[in-house]
């Protein structure tokens, strides 16, 4: 792990930490986020300290994503700048002076023209929305107004905006509120869900609400189970699509249906799983997941445990095959004709006796 290099500030054993940062930063950020915050500036102020990402994470028992985050939380809000190496590591943080100003608001418009709905003071510009993609997921403008009014919610929905990379319309303001308000997610589990759905180039904010929809129906309401939720997806569902080229989308209810009765019910690795998908392709030349179905419940029957357990039906099943085709053969009406034998010496000495 590579040792980071801090821009240090002038040599002392007392760290000063900024009223403003206290009174206007503080409040907003997750406790983990401030300690980030905190221990680097400390660090800022001293000769003979230096760390790395994992030794962050091991000081305040996080994860070094978490670590990552928080470094990416307060660049945004301009309390530090961040440098990279060759590598796409992190090789430098250097602390900006706190100037008095709030970091940017968030306008929430309802998506039906209400003059009544209350908004905050400091307002980022709002993009036209495009008609075309209205969600169906509206929030009623008295409850706007409420959450207007909340800084955790105007926080999240800078991250949002940040993670997305764009200025958020009415319609994807709408749908992240009504993550929130209706499905009752936390704001750091709809943040988890963004930073996801963005990791795997998804930006969108109708895939982003399909996994929202997805983890409620799993009753999801923490990361800790979205992260088991998403590990068990990684190791059962999606190589399962990949085998059968279906990329770039979850799998459906009636796929993960399937899969879960060949993990769970069949206890079939995944190993043997995804040679029955391959099996499939090579036969009928298209996905399915009935004749998969089919192949497994025959491995099933058969007490399939491992693919040296295949390798013996194989060989079973080409045994078979050939004498098969041996039997065809016997059966054949040349071969059936009653053949004859000739003493060919004796023809000849018959056919000099004639001349």
């Amino acid at each position: 792990m590579k040792k980071i290099v801090l821009d240090k500030n002038s040599l002392s054993d007392v760290t000063v930490v900024s009223n403003y940062f206290l009174d206007e930063y503080m409040p907003k950020a997750s406790g983990e986020f401030v300690k980030i915050y905190l221990y680097i500036l400390r660090c800022s102020g001293s000769s003979n300290i230096d760390f790395t990402i994992e030794d962050l994470a091991d000081k305040f028992d996080i994860t070094q994503k978490d670590v990552i985050r928080a470094l990416n939380y307060w660049e945004q809000l301009g309390l530090l700048a961040l440098s990279y190496d060759s590598d796409k590591d992190i090789s430098e943080i250097s602390l900006k002076n706190i100037l008095r100003e709030i970091p940017m608001s968030f306008k929430i418009v309802p998506e039906t023209k209400s003059t009544k709905t209350a908004t905050p003071k400091v307002e980022a510009p709002i993009e036209k929305e495009d008609a075309s993609r209205k969600t169906k997921r509206t929030i009623s403008p008295e409850t706007l107004a409420t959450l207007s009014q909340n800084q955790d919610i105007k926080d999240l929905l800078y991250i949002a905006q940040t993670y997305i990379g764009k200025t958020l319309t009415p319609s994807e303001t709408n749908v992240i509120l009504y993550l929130y308000d209706e499905l009752k997610f936390s704001t750091d589990l709809i943040e988890f869900l963004i930073e996801y759905c963005v990791s795997n180039n998804h930006k969108k904010i109708n895939y982003i609400e399909t996994v929202a929809l997805d983890w409620a129906e799993h009753d999801i309401t923490t990361i800790e189970q979205a992260k088991d939720y998403i590990a068990d997806m990684n190791n059962s569902f999606y190589p399962v699509l990949k085998a059968f080229g279906l990329t770039n989308r979850a799998p459906a209810a009636i796929e993960k249906s399937f899969i879960v009765k060949w993990t769970k019910e069949y206890n079939f690795d995944m190993d043997i799983i995804l040679d029955a998908c391959n099996r499939t392709i090579n036969t009928i030349h298209q996905p399915s997941f009935p004749y998969a179905d089919s192949i497994l419940q025959r491995w099933k029957k058969k007490n399939v445990k491992c693919l040296d357990d295949l390798k013996d039906i194989d060989d079973e099943h080409s045994k078979k095959a050939k004498s098969s085709v041996s039997v065809a053969v016997s059966k054949n009406n040349f071969n059936n004709f009653t053949q004859r034998t000739y003493d060919y010496d004796a023809l000849e000495r018959d056919l000099l006796k004639r001349r």
